[in-house]
């Protein structure tokens, strides 16, 4: 019998629709601005809105530093066992997300004028400086809950908490559209509305998430006890590959929205522009969602050293990423023309006909940017940042903006619009050609895609693991531990009582968890170290921690439940520990 991936994919599938929304919750707002604008305020209230894009993708930059950061150091604390650390990097987040959100607030405020200039609202388009600028200022406010939305995205999931995350982005939601809706029919509040009303939904959605911390047995708590540098250091270059993807996407921005205005000569293509970057955010959400799922469990899988469920994740990332990403292409293709309509108005027919086209050019590349993201995400979890931060640049900036300046020349418009297949293009070859240079050979398997930093796990030759899924298995499970405890020195007592712990706990798990009908597993891993034996028990049932249940239920039957008491009572060290909706119990003898 041997273990399956049955685990790591319904963790995934079950974690990856709660980040998705969460992720989409961090643009939404931004996006139904766009749809708003469009329709009731013009062309130049359009075109300033896509202007203030690389100011977006900034504080984007700066959450996705923390946040992605601060999610993979701490799930990788957590599938290592130690909820201390995990706590602690927690705390250190929330304190810089506090003095980053002051810090933002302030330059815009006091800088909002300037920094229109710096993003395009000069010369032939300085007109559209006082709509940037007011924009800015109402958006000035929903910096500190974007930040801190993109921190409880993976931490809620991290904690057992996702469905919270759906129902704050229901809540935005409506807010929003309402408050976008009475802005622009009833108050006629102009740009400074527009922001305005995204503020106080973000607000709304924040307040939600907060009260998360209420909750009792929850394992991120807020304290300034023993906080580390070295925390802060880890999470800054453990999210650096998040910064340095949003910084090129501004970076991007500005270079597109330049060769626009050179180009086509109007503000029609900037609005055009503007466009497709309000549904580039929003598809791309749906996919950084599955980038982030794929980082959050490979850094429990990092803290693990987990080489097989390494595999069952990129394996299960990758299905997912195309299933999503195809239905994404097709559905912006086909509709590329009613999306583009629905950010227009009367008068704006050019730029719908200019933004339809984009759109139906970006659909192509969505797929191999689906594709590319995981892979990024993958390694960022591994905390492979080397590769992360290089595959992000010339992913996010180098592969799409050189194919745009070449063609601009001879295709104008259009050369922006396929500068998005070529950039994802490229970025896959590259990816299959790294992978190929480190097999010394073409890479066809999953595991050649990897990217480990070796060594990795525990030596094959010490190392069993098995999966239960009903409770036939358990028999068979218990007698072959028993075997690969003996075959490796353990001894006849350690190999007998190792046994015998599995199959009373397996059993246990099985007539208490798989109760409720549902499809479960437990993912059973026996280790051979260097100074001793680790058994680890995962399973997806109902959260239930053993060692309470063993406390509960002494018995004066000295026979009953010997195994699990003999092992526990043996033991170097049991701990127990509840995370995404996971039971780990460790032990070590």
């Amino acid at each position: 019998m041997k273990k399956n991936d049955k685990i790591i994919s319904k963790l995934f599938r079950n974690s990856v629709l709660s980040i998705i929304a969460a992720a989409i919750a961090t643009m939404i707002g931004v996006v139904i601005d766009g749809i708003v604008i469009g329709r009731f305020l013009g062309p130049d209230s359009m075109a300033a809105y896509g202007l203030v894009a690389p100011v977006i993708n900034l504080a984007t930059a700066f959450s996705g530093i923390l946040a992605t950061g601060t999610q993979v150091v701490c799930a990788q604390y957590l599938g290592a066992g130690k909820a201390d650390k995990a706590r602690r990097v927690f705390s250190m987040c929330m304190l810089i997300t506090a003095v980053v959100s002051v810090f933002m607030m302030a330059i815009v405020f006091f800088f909002r004028g300037n920094i229109g200039e710096l993003l395009g609202a000069r010369g032939n388009s300085a007109h559209l400086l006082p709509l940037v600028s007011d924009y800015l200022l109402g958006m000035l406010f929903a910096f500190p809950s974007v930040l801190l939305l993109f921190e409880f995205n993976s931490l809620m999931r991290l904690d057992g908490d996702p469905n919270r995350v759906i129902v704050a982005v229901v809540v935005m939601t409506l807010l929003d559209v309402a408050g976008d809706l009475l802005n622009a029919l009833v108050i006629h509040g102009g740009m400074l509305g527009m922001g305005l009303a995204t503020s106080i939904s973000y607000f709304a959605a924040l307040a939600i998430m907060l009260l998360h911390f209420t909750k009792k047995d929850i394992i991120f708590k807020m304290s300034f006890k023993n906080l580390k540098l070295r925390d802060l250091f880890d999470i800054l270059i453990t999210g650096s590959s998040s910064a340095v993807g949003s910084l090129s996407a501004m970076l991007r921005n500005g270079v597109l929205n330049s060769i626009m205005v050179a180009t086509v000569l109007s503000s029609t293509a900037v609005a055009a522009f503007g466009v497709l970057n309000t549904v580039f955010n929003f598809t791309s959400s749906v996919m950084i969602g599955i980038g982030l799922t794929t980082a959050m469990i490979s850094g429990m899988i990092l803290g693990e050293q987990d080489r097989s469920g390494a595999r069952a994740l990129v394996k299960v990332s990758l299905k997912t990423s195309l299933i999503i990403g195809t239905l994404l292409a097709v559905a912006v293709f086909a509709f590329a023309d009613m999306i583009a309509g629905v950010f227009g108005s009367a008068d704006g027919a050019e730029m719908v006909a200019l933004a339809a086209r984009g759109l139906r050019f970006y659909a192509v590349s969505i797929i191999l940017y689906g594709i590319n993201i995981v892979f990024v995400n993958y390694t960022q979890g591994m905390r492979r940042m080397v590769i992360t931060n290089v595959f992000c640049f010339l992913q996010g900036f180098v592969f799409m903006v050189i194919p745009a300046l070449a063609l601009s020349g001879v295709m104008q418009a259009d050369a922006v619009w396929l500068s998005f297949i070529i950039g994802e293009s490229i970025t896959l070859l590259s990816i299959i050609i790294f992978a190929a240079i480190r097999k010394r050979g073409f890479p066809y398997k999953i595991s050649d895609f990897l990217f480990l930093r070796e060594p990795f796990g525990i030596d094959k030759n010490n190392l069993y693991e098995t999966t239960i899924t009903k409770s036939d298995d358990v028999i068979e499970a218990s007698a072959a531990v028993y075997e690969f405890c003996e075959s490796k020195g353990a001894g006849q007592k350690v190999s007998t009582l190792t046994s015998l712990f599995v199959e009373e706990l397996s059993n246990n798990i099985v007539k208490f968890g798989f109760a409720d009908g549902k499809s479960h597993s437990i993912d059973i891993r026996v280790m051979k170290l260097d100074d001793g034996w680790k058994i680890r028990f995962r399973d997806n049932c109902r959260l239930f921690d053993p060692t309470e249940w063993i406390k509960l239920h002494k018995s004066d039957d000295h026979a009953a439940n010997i195994g699990i008491r003999m092992v526990c009572g043996m033991a170097k060290d049991v701990s127990y520990l509840s995370t995404m909706e996971l039971n780990n119990l460790t032990i070590k003898l």
